[in-house]
């Protein structure tokens, strides 16, 4: 009676242990492709970010040529 005892608590023991990792492991797999999606995000928004910030340099460069050529012209009237 005690060896079915043992090993019915063993089993009882076994399922509810199984169940919990089970548990843990889809939590770590939700934390984990969560993290993943807020990393691509991310990614996306410093790249227009990137973008962005290339296509301003680009405008203040043109600004840049546009200004050193309208004072080459004035240095020409005077």
């Amino acid at each position: 009676m005690s060896r079915y005892f043992t090993v019915a608590l063993l089993g009882i023991l076994l399922a509810t242990t199984a169940g919990c990792s089970n548990r843990h492991a889809q939590e770590i797999d939700a934390r984990l492709e969560s993290a993943e999606n807020n990393a691509t995000w991310a990614r996306v928004r410093a790249d227009e970010a990137f973008l962005k910030a290339q296509l301003a340099a680009e405008v203040a460069l043109r600004a840049q040529h546009t200004a050193d050529e309208a004072n080459v012209r004035i240095s020409r009237m005077k």
